[in-house]
């Protein structure tokens, strides 16, 4: 960890986390803005933050329409809008919660779909049939018909995501009656390998992984595979067999943030004509592209706009990318924030240099949704930390118990803008509340 690399990794653990929320710190404004100017040209202009291997984000689930933010949304999850005359998970007792997608006994094309947004992928995923659920169960947790020993591998647990992930998992555990064996894999795939061998030595009767790499996971997924033992993944790998996956919606998730952006930009009266300016990651990262995808689309329709991509890693390298784009690009009529750090590193840049230009986001970080409070964001999509281990559990113990199961378990995004961001932040963060964090009661 004394390298620049594994420096790199931590720094990209507080981004685009699974699952979820991570709360990442803002940048401090660096006293003199950095004189780091992309290119005149609309061509995808990198900052100087290092490339690192696409280790970390969780992988992403199909959509359908754009979701379509109202004027006061409330703070409720979306859902699939269709519901199969017959249920294909009649004996799985969390049936009641399932809103299907598609045809409920065929297998969901995952690698089709990532092949969309240019991402390889090659997933054998054993049951059929995809769904959407609430955060909240409105059914109990299944109990485990014996004592089972399940393996929870996470990739890492140091920051806010992580720690609620696996705070969830353990409480999940508790609910279903299973002893827990856990294992932080700290972002090493080698680390996550180790585990799962010695997982099959010690005979256990499920694993629930979340991938550190996203194709390097094949490795543990065969030797699973070979031992006969399930698994249900929080987040889809790229490569490998599973028997089930857990995911975000993150094309949903980049068609919120287009969605709150042009509403926003409509509202001005203005012509949709300029450039829009978003941030992501130095390499091609499966979360990033999908959610890429989903923001373009929503703006393919306006012909004089001009979409300029800019990279980074930590919110230091996303202000300096951003600071140097106002200056280049005069005619910036809105920006996005990929994941938290971009938006963080974003809103600093405009702070320094007395511009307010309209940022919508990805992610729900505390700071994230004070902005949003604060008018600095106009609006982010959100989604749970800890839905996704609570439908893992699920996931596994239903498979052990011999109910059927979906293959594939989109949990819900949410679309935040100042209208609901109270009622948002008591929903990803139980137990605070956004007046007492902006008092500082909280942290």
């Amino acid at each position: 960890m004394k390298s620049t690399r594994i420096s790199a990794l931590i720094l990209l653990a507080l981004t685009l986390a699974l699952s979820a929320c991570a709360t990442a710190t803002p940048a401090p404004a660096p006293t003199q803005a950095p004189a780091v100017a992309p290119t005149t040209a609309p061509a995808v202009a990198p900052t100087t933050a290092p490339a690192v291997a696409p280790t970390t984000a969780p992988a992403a689930a199909p959509t359908t329409a754009p979701a379509q933010p109202t004027a006061a949304p409330a703070a409720v999850a979306t859902t699939a809008p269709t519901q199969p005359a017959a249920s294909a998970f009649a004996d799985n007792p969390n049936n009641a919660d399932f809103t299907y997608m598609g045809d409920p006994n065929a297998t969901f094309d995952l690698n089709g779909w990532y092949a969309t947004a240019g991402v390889t992928a090659t997933v054998t995923i054993r049951s059929k049939g995809a769904v959407k659920v609430p955060d909240d169960m409105t059914t109990p947790m299944p109990k485990a018909a014996k004592r089972y020993k399940i393996g929870f591998s996470v990739y890492y647990t140091v920051d806010q995501v992580g720690s609620m992930i696996l705070a969830s998992m353990k409480t999940a555990a508790a609910e279903a009656g299973v002893d827990l064996l856990v294992n932080d894999a700290n972002y090493n795939q080698a680390a996550q390998n180790q585990a799962i061998e010695q997982w099959i030595l010690q005979k256990v009767d499920g694993v629930i992984l979340a991938p550190c790499d996203f194709y390097g996971v094949k490795t543990a997924l065969d030797d699973l595979k070979k031992a006969h033992i399930p698994v249900v993944t929080l987040n889809a790998p790229l490569a490998g067999d599973i028997d089930a996956a857990v995911i975000s919606d993150t094309v949903e998730q980049g068609k919120i943030a287009g969605d709150l952006l042009e509403q926003a930009l409509l509202a001005t009266g203005k012509p949709m004509k300029g450039t829009i300016e978003y941030q992501t990651l130095p390499f091609m990262h499966p979360n990033a592209a999908t959610r890429a995808e989903g923001f373009k689309s929503v703006f393919s329709k306006y012909p004089d706009l001009k979409i300029v991509e800019l990279t980074g890693i930590s919110p230091e390298d996303h202000y300096k990318a951003f600071d140097g784009a106002i200056k280049a690009y005069p005619d910036m009529i809105g920006a996005w924030g990929l994941y938290d750090s971009a938006t963080i590193g974003m809103m600093n840049a405009m702070k320094a240099d007395g511009k307010k230009i309209p940022l919508s986001s990805v992610d729900n970080d505390e700071i994230i949704l004070k902005a949003i409070y604060d008018g600095d964001v106009i609006g982010t999509a959100a989604y749970s930390s800890i839905a996704p281990a609570r439908w893992c559990m699920s996931e596994i113990i239903n498979l052990l118990n011999g109910a059927p199961i979906p293959g594939i378990v989109f949990y819900a995004n949410m679309t935040v803008t100042k209208a609901n961001v109270a009622s948002a932040f008591e929903h990803y963060y139980p137990g605070k509340t956004l007046q007492d964090y902006l008092s500082g009661k909280v942290q």
